[in-house]
């Protein structure tokens, strides 16, 4: 803890580093459920740490063994579930999702062509965006969705229309990018923002604001499964080193392109098509938290994995009970998200909803 000695907290870090902001000359935080410490790995100077992340179980005393996270495998919906339809306690075949600070969960509702917001708790949601057509107050099939709090908007992808939008409400809105046909999107600490391209197999980087075709910076040669190649990437994501990881759907795998590197390497799957530990099946939603660890929506095995970087195979989380509507099963499942408390969330394609599952130590 800054401003003690000897004195520390035994806590986990679900948040990136990016999102933890430096404490003030104090040493205090603006925010009462935050406390200032030192995380040489994030900052070589004190940060805001949310209490929430908080938990002593994870370090038990007398115990110099590596703890690893695992979650209950039976989830419980948070939102859809009550069958495929547009009603506000429905989804249809819901794909990206986004977990803001306060737990607001945005949801690319992609056959309602619709945004949709679900709080905690409650059994219906709240439309934000909603249309269908080609204007650009209008929506047709959003793959993903993230929520910028800097600038208090959403933006979504849509590859239907071919184009990302940024969304204020009804009345304000933007073209970001035209004429691609995007299915994902991140934003980085740097605030560049990245877009996966199922068309031309690649992935580019845009200083948001900026006009023009943007940067190359993963695939782009052509379709296929060299190293150097993707094939239909679907769901990315960028570390803070500005490495790039990006679900190669039809190459069965998971590709990390590093900064500015001309070629990737294979961190998850990459054996063809399969449902040993060492395959994947038409992956799509991913996550890669602080220490490198991936996971991954192994959607044709209905199941969610755990790769360690340079591993040889990976690790069921969650599912892998076949094909099915209990909660412990999934179907289809498709984007990933954590929340502050490192709880997993899977939106399910076939299943119509998104479902919470709980973090648990052992």
């Amino acid at each position: 803890m800054a401003g003690a000695d000897n004195v520390g907290i035994c806590a986990f870090l679900w948040k990136f580093c990016s999102e933890l902001v430096s404490c003030e000359s104090s040493q205090e935080c603006y925010k009462r459920d935050h406390i200032c410490v030192h995380h040489h790995r994030c900052n070589s100077y004190p940060v805001c740490y949310p209490l929430s992340m908080m938990n002593e179980t994870i370090c038990p005393l007398q115990s110099n063994e590596i703890k690893f996270n695992k979650w209950n495998q039976f989830g419980r919906n948070i939102a859809g579930g009550n069958g495929k339809g547009s009603d506000l306690n429905q989804l249809s075949h819901p794909r990206g999702i986004f977990i803001d600070r306060n737990q607001n969960i945005f949801i690319a509702d992609s056959k309602n062509d619709r945004i949709v917001q679900w709080k905690i708790n409650e059994n219906k949601g709240k439309i934000v965006v909603d249309g269908n057509g080609n204007k650009t107050d209008q929506l047709n099939s959003p793959t993903d969705v993230i929520y910028d709090e800097e600038n208090n908007s959403l933006i979504i992808a849509y590859s239907r229309n071919k184009r990302v939008i940024r969304w204020w409400n009804q009345n304000q809105q933007e073209i970001l990018i035209d004429n691609i046909s995007c299915w994902s999107l991140t934003k980085d600490k740097f605030g560049f923002l990245y877009v996966s391209d199922t068309d031309k197999n690649e992935v580019r980087r845009w200083k948001i604001g900026e006009k023009g075709e943007g940067k190359l910076v993963a695939g782009g040669n052509g379709r296929g499964n060299r190293t150097d190649q993707l094939n239909s990437p679907r769901f990315i994501v960028v570390n803070d080193e500005q490495s790039i990881f990006v679900s190669d759907y039809n190459n069965h795998r998971v590709m990390k392109w590093e900064k500015d590197a001309k070629e990737g390497i294979v961190v998850a799957g990459g054996n063809r098509s399969g449902f040993y530990l060492n395959q994947l099946a038409f992956p799509q939603g991913i996550i890669v938290d602080d220490f490198g660890r991936i996971y991954v929506s192994d959607t044709y095995n209905h199941r969610i994995m755990r790769w360690y970087e340079g591993g040889k195979e990976g690790e069921i989380i969650v599912g892998g009970n076949g094909n099915g509507q209990q909660s412990n099963q999934l179907s289809y499942p498709q984007g990933l998200s954590f929340d502050l408390q490192g709880n997993l969330y899977v939106a399910e394609w076939e299943n119509h909803r998104v479902q919470r599952f709980d973090l648990i130590f052992h």
